[in-house]
């Protein structure tokens, strides 16, 4: 099956969308006559790339060229939106094999260079992990998170 091709980029939703891409083809392997199923193969691979390229947004310092991978996504988009209705295994099987190369070769590109996100303190309190090294800014974050704490603990 497709899955052995399917590796992980360490971010779940990428993940789980990916899952959904390789889904959605085996859907249109099984009803290729089905208009509505190619719509939904198309509209899920526009939003991926979109949510995608949209953290990349995230990622610091240009570590990664964001133009060529977008450029990758609009070629595939480009080259199988002429398809006509019964889809042919020809573009089921270029579709599977283009996205198993694209998540191996070009999104593993991203992986590790998003930003960590903190865990969420309990009790609300400051402390040195969230410090952005202006000591002004970190003086004034600091009350921000009293006030946080205080609606939270009102709130229980």
């Amino acid at each position: 099956s497709d899955v052995c091709f399917f590796r992980s980029v360490e971010i779940k939703q990428m993940d789980d969308e990916h899952v959904g891409l390789f889904n959605v083809v085996r859907e249109m392997e099984a009803n290729r006559g089905d208009k509505a199923v190619w719509e939904k193969l198309m509209n899920l691979y526009n939003e991926h790339f979109a949510h995608e390229e949209d953290m990349f947004t995230q990622i610091p310092d240009n570590q990664i060229d964001i133009a060529d991978h977008r450029h990758r996504h609009l070629g595939i988009m480009k080259t199988i939106k002429g398809a006509v209705i019964p889809i042919s295994q020809e573009i089921t099987d270029f579709i599977k094999n283009w996205l198993a190369q694209h998540i191996k070769n070009t999104d593993f590109a991203y992986m590790g260079k998003m930003p960590k996100y903190h865990t969420i303190p309990d009790p609300f309190k400051w402390d040195a992990s969230f410090a952005v090294f202006y000591p002004e800014m970190d003086d004034e974050h600091k009350p921000l998170f009293e006030c946080v704490e205080k609606l939270k603990t009102n709130a229980d």
